[in-house]
This record gives C-alpha cells, structure tokens and sequence, in this order.
C-alpha cells in the first residue's frame, strides 16, 4: 500500500485520474439533468469500456471507473455523441454547477435556476482567462423549495430570496466560518455577477479559492459587483425534511427519490434502472449532491418506479440507515488503503438498525476522507490494518480511540453509543 496522496484536483473526462482499478472518467450533466437514453448509453460504455462500475458524486455529478488508456477514446466518442464532452480539460474543469435536483418542477421553489445555470455555462467558456481557476472552484444555484443546497459547499454562492416571483438572487462567498452574503441582483443579472466574482476571486484570493480571500478583498468585490444591500440579504436557511422515496409535488405530480448505497452503482443496475424509466416514459433523471436519483411521474407512475428500485438495491427510505453513511472505495479501487471499507460500512449499517443510531458515519479508508468532507458523528480513519475512531469531527481532527475491522459488529454498541475516550 501506497502512502495517501491528496491530489488536490477532481478527475474529469479530458483529464482523467488515476486509481487503483484504472481511470475515473467525470460525466458533467447539463443543468443537473441527464435524459434516461443518455443514462442507459452510459451504463452501455461503463461495461464495454470501464470495469463496470458507476459512482455518483457529492457534486451531481457520474464517474465511470476502470478505463484504460486503450478504452478513453471510444468512451469519448459515446460521450461527445451524448454531448457530455468538453473541447478541453480546461473548460470542463470550470463547468463545476451544481442547483437544486427539483429546479422547474417544485412549486415550492422560490424561482428555477436551470436559466441562469444555462447561462453562467455560456459565460464561463467564453472566457479563457476563467480557466485559470482551480478545478474544486464550484458554483451551487440554489432556488429554494423542497431540496435546497443549503449544506453544500461551493466558493460562489446564488440563492433566491424572499418571495416566489421576487426575482431577487442573493450572493455569497464561501468563508471559512460558512458563507459572506455580498448582496442582492435581479436574476437576469446573476449570472454575469457570478463570472465577475469568480474573476475576482482569481485575482484577488492567494490561492484563487473564495475561502482564503482577505478581508478587504472581500470589501473591495462588494463595492466592484455594485450588488443591492439593503434590507437582509442572507436568504432563509432550510434542510431537506425527505430525500428518498414518494415525494408529492402536487395533486397529480411526484417525485421519486433513488438513493444510491455509497454513491455506486454497477452498470447492469444502472442499465435496468432506464429500461424501468424508459418503460413507463420517463424522459429525464435529475442527478443530486446527495448520491440520490431523482425522477418526476405521476403517483401511480411513481409508486411502481420506487417498488421496482427497491429491487434493485437502490435506497427509498429515508429511514435506511445506508442513507446516513458515507464510505469511499477501499481496498481493490485505491491504493491508499488495505480496507474493505464498503463492505465494513454495510456490516456498520446493520449494527446502526440494532443499536437506534440515528447519527452519521463516515468510513475513510486513508487520512484523505475523499467520501465526506463535513462532519459526522463517528468518524473511521483508516491507518493500516485497523481504524482510528473520530467523534463528532472530521478526518482530520483529533481520534479518541481505535477499532479493529474484525470486531466492528460485536463492538457496535460502543461504537455508536460511547461517549469517553477509549478503545472499542
């Protein structure tokens, strides 16, 4: 086993990364949304051209793994026919968008943001000197409703504020203390907004994140984007109160949340999904920061759709204690690590069901923590052949304790109810 490597840097389609089971080829969507044909396409080339499987990201976004250098150019192809491949790397390394899964179908939204995110695309590749910006600079267009983005990080920020209709986008910096509220514009302005912050952002920041800028950088963009502040500026702050599952929209339409266990998925499931969808013509799925699938239909539509997911392993309840766990690859995908980390995650799962565990866990199977950058209430770090227990933190903060992998299941209980500093 390798020693961690932190690349610092995202895996994308031109410029694909290195694993330990081959190259991880990113699929960015358009506007958060893939057609079900350009789905069951993908699940095609993942097993003619990769190993087969598919992860989902935090940035809703797909990965297609196992590809060879051999195997990258006709994968291309397909992708390039689905029009889902940048002219470079550069270009598709700045198209880092993510808005809300239910944008234009939720009548709970303040406004739709699939306009805006259109059009920040078309300006973002306009301008070469955008390029310049680190591959993790990300933007979250979050219109508010029923799947806000409000626990996503993202450097620039756009949310709608105050009532539907009100045309009114906040604009927020990342900070290292959660989000700088900069303003208000008119929607039709936002997008342009967003290009000259993200300029700024390249100028002014030492590490052109909008997290490190000093104070009166921050000071300098409020008065250069001529933003309205008066009044409140910082937009409401929501969580999702359901994820998977039958989500009613309105009296004829729902939606179907597909939770994705780990954020994987093999080619043949992901294949059988669309010919459910395809079935009962469903023409769109919209992917989520959450790892979750989400597809609109009439209620009787949906009910057979989240019947026939169930299935197929995918997760509909926001019950399922798989839907509060976070876990990379481990051991066979990354050579930072000997664990089975996914397969010690499920057997987790099950002690999480007997013990009434309600909180979070994130299985890491290096110091990297590629799975989950936020907190969670346990934390597993893997250290060679054994993990290092972490409450109520991060990777990276101070463990209070160790764990055996032989011994998670009969060790649950202290696991997951302990509150002292000791070994399990």
């Amino acid at each position: 086993m390798t020693a961690a490597e932190i690349k610092g840097w995202c895996p994308g389609a031109r410029r694909p990364m290195p694993s330990g089971d081959g190259l991880i080829v990113r699929v960015r969507p358009h506007g958060g949304a893939l057609p079900v044909a350009a789905l069951h396409a993908l699940a095609d080339a993942s097993r003619r051209f990769g190993n087969g499987q598919i992860d989902l990201t935090r940035r809703a976004n797909l990965q297609i793994r196992g590809v060879s250098q051999q195997t990258l150019a006709p994968l291309w192809d397909v992708m390039s026919s689905l029009q889902l491949l940048d002219d470079s790397a550069e270009l598709e390394a700045i198209r880092n968008i993510v808005i809300n899964p239910l944008a234009g179908l939720d009548p709970a939204e303040i406004a739709d943001m699939r306009p805006i995110a259109a059009e920040l695309e078309n300006r973002l590749a306009s301008e070469p000197e955008l390029q310049a910006l680190p591959a993790k600079f990300s933007f979250a267009l979050d219109g508010g409703g029923r799947l806000p983005l409000s626990g996503l990080a993202a450097d620039v920020r756009l949310v709608a504020c105050g009532p539907a209709g009100s045309n009114r986008i906040a604009i927020g910096l990342a900070a290292a203390d959660g989000v700088t509220w900069l303003g208000t514009t008119v929607m039709a302005d936002a997008a342009a907004k967003a290009v000259r912050l993200a300029r700024c952002v390249l100028q002014l920041s030492p590490t052109c994140r909008a997290a490190a800028l000093p104070r009166p950088a921050i000071a300098a963009i409020r008065a250069e984007l001529g933003l309205e502040t008066s009044g409140t500026i910082q937009p409401e702050s929501a969580s999702p109160s359901q994820r998977c599952g039958l989500i009613t929209l309105t009296d004829e339409l729902c939606v179907t949340g597909l939770g994705v266990p780990f954020g994987r998925l093999d080619s043949d499931t992901l294949a059988h999904l669309a010919e459910i969808l395809s079935a009962h013509a469903i023409g769109e799925v919209r992917l989520s920061p959450w790892r979750t699938l989400y597809v609109a239909a009439g209620r009787a539509v949906a009910g057979q759709i989240i019947a026939d997911a169930a299935t197929l392993g995918l997760i509909v309840d926001d019950a399922d204690p798989m839907m509060r766990i976070d876990a990379c690859s481990g051991v066979g995908c990354c050579s930072s690590t000997a664990l089975a980390t996914r397969q010690h995650a499920r057997v987790l799962a099950d002690a999480m069901a007997r013990t009434r565990f309600q909180g979070s866990l994130h299985v890491s199977g290096c110091a990297k923590g590629c799975a989950r950058s936020a907190s969670a209430d346990v934390v597993l770090i893997g250290e060679s052949d054994h993990y290092r227990i972490v409450r109520n933190g991060t990777v990276r903060s101070e463990p209070c304790g160790i764990v055996d992998p032989a011994h998670l299941d009969p060790g649950a209980v202290a696991l997951f109810k302990a509150r002292e500093k000791a070994d399990v």
